[in-house]
């Protein structure tokens, strides 16, 4: 097989990077230095944390900031050149500074590059401020309050607290290797490499994922390289429903809360049937009531989407991906090995040639570059190893996680920080504030990999009826409620809903629930 770390040279200090934490190899700390906050991770989490953070902090607090790329943005300086924000801007980034500000797309997609420029330029506003904010870049972080820096010295550093901004890590195919094996003379590369292999000399392609990363890919090929369809293949395991980016609402994303009431309608409307609480029906149902109110597209007509990751497209971006449908390979599940031939190999032990393969009398391996997008974003893959944690702990560490469904990793730092400022709350009283979906069932874990965001029966520990649980909490809170709604990073504040509002809808999901036996009202109150 072709060794993956050739392939992807940057995997070796992703996959390290647990086994970074605790290394008993490093040397004893050179350099001191102190703060009341060290926080790891400068992505998404961290830096809407920090920002909160230094609004809502009674007394002025100094922070070190560390992350293991050289400027902050987290998975962001990993991404792909054209990819953008799918969601609006005006949804995105941190509390006190507005992304579409920077951004130029007339629908308020921020490009990485305008991304990567805010989070930039969030160091010197901070600083302006007179927020004392240290950023260190290029950082490895050993645990016990320590790193090493750019230059190889190993730097302590007398902490008040810590924060892991790096739980909810996103999983790139650049970082993360594929899961499935490769033969020798195979042509696998990341997305990011996409540009420059470009459409000549009747180069083929071969997608692997349907995720959004793999649903960008295709776009690329066919919008900017115009690859034509029968030079394609795209592989796509599980179908999904595509969040709308269009009229009526272009500026509008549906948030878990309005789904929660969605289902709710439709499931009434069919008549209650208890079957669908059992299935996956329940949760159909609300995305084939979004379907009609243009508010979700599927990839296949006819065909039902098994999967949501919240991927957003606008109408003209999911018409040109149900264009390729002839091009698409469903119904195998997923691959399991390329074949050094290129032929695909599935977990079922199903080969699949190419439609090109020994064309002109070569294989498909000499005529295909296979386009991996098969990481698996929200796999979460960096901290799926270590146990679940609370959000804060009584060793003063605080572990930024997901309370929040979609829209959410901003939201949830920001939340995550606020709940630290609220000096009179107690760490259980925090923490009761902060409930966790349950982990995984314990046993052997797939050797393809998790697969996030399937389709299924809405239980009790579901993360949708956890964010919900957690905002009734957050709007019983004196003073969050009303923090919630001037927010920008709060989807529901984003859609208009007033406090008032807002409560009436959790309370009406609540209820509607109950009355679906979905809730028993010691789960819905605690």
């Amino acid at each position: 097989a072709v060794g993956l770390f050739l392939l992807f040279p940057h995997n070796f200090a992703a996959l390290s990077r647990l086994a970074v934490r605790s290394s008993p190899l490093v040397s004893m700390a050179t350099e001191t230095s102190s703060c009341d906050y060290l926080v790891v991770g400068a992505g998404a989490s961290g830096m809407s944390f920090v920002d909160t953070l230094l609004l809502h902090a009674p007394e002025p607090v100094s922070v070190t900031l560390l992350d293991k790329r050289e400027q902050p943005g987290g998975h962001w300086n990993d991404a792909y050149d054209y990819v953008t924000l799918h969601q609006p801007a005006r949804n995105y980034g941190v509390e006190s500074t507005a992304l579409e500000a920077f951004t130029q797309h007339p629908e308020k997609l921020a490009s990485r590059d305008e991304i990567l420029d805010y989070y930039r330029s969030l160091l010197s506003r901070w600083g302006e401020a007179g927020h004392r904010v240290s950023f260190v870049g290029g950082a490895a972080y050993f645990g016990s309050a320590s790193y090493v820096d750019a230059s190889g010295s190993r730097v302590g550093v007398d902490a008040s607290k810590v924060v892991d901004a790096r739980y909810t890590e996103n999983d790139l195919p650049l970082l993360v290797p594929p899961k499935f094996s490769v033969g020798d003379g195979v042509d696998l590369i990341p997305p990011n490499q996409l540009p420059a292999r470009g459409a000549g000399e009747g180069r083929r392609y071969c997608v692997l994922g349907g995720g959004k990363t793999g649903q960008d890919a295709v776009l690329f090929l066919r919008q900017t390289l115009g690859v034509p369809l029968d030079r394609i293949a795209w592989v796509v395991p599980h179908l999904p429903w595509i969040t709308a980016r269009d009229p009526p609402s272009p500026l509008r994303q549906n948030t878990c809360i309005e789904f929660i009431a969605s289902a709710l309608e439709a499931h009434a409307a069919a008549g209650s049937p208890p079957s669908a609480l059992s299935s996956s029906a329940f949760l159909q149902s609300a995305f084939a009531k979004l379907e009609e109110e243009g508010k979700v597209y599927r990839l296949l007509p006819g065909e039902t989407p098994t999967k949501f990751m919240d991927a957003t497209l606008n109408r003209r971006e999911a018409e040109l991906l149900r264009e390729s449908a002839p091009s698409v390979i469903r119904g195998r599940g997923r691959v399991a090995s390329l074949s050094s031939t290129g032929d695909l190999v599935f977990a079922d032990g199903s080969e699949l040639a190419l439609p090109w393969a020994n064309e002109g009398g070569r294989s498909a391996a000499e005529l295909t570059t296979y386009v991996h997008c098969t990481a698996g974003a929200f796999n979460f893959g960096a901290s799926a190893a270590e146990g679940r944690r609370p959000v804060f702990s009584s060793e003063g560490e605080i572990t930024v996680q997901e309370l929040f469904q979609f829209p959410g990793f901003c939201f949830n730092g920001a939340v995550v920080a606020w709940l630290e400022c609220q000096r009179g709350l107690s760490l259980a009283q925090k923490n009761a504030l902060c409930e966790l979906p349950p982990p995984p069932e314990e046993g052997e874990a797939p050797p393809l990999g998790p697969v996030a965001g399937q389709v299924g029966p809405l239980s009790a520990g579901h993360p949708l009826l956890v964010s919900l649980r957690n905002l009734r909490r957050w709007y019983a809170t004196p003073g969050m409620g009303e923090w919630l709604h001037g927010l920008r990073l709060f989807s529901l504040a984003m859609n208009g809903y007033s406090l008032a509002e807002g409560r009436a809808l959790v309370e009406k999901n609540c209820a509607g629930l109950v009355e679906a036996g979905l809730l028993t009202p010691p789960e819905e109150g605690r």
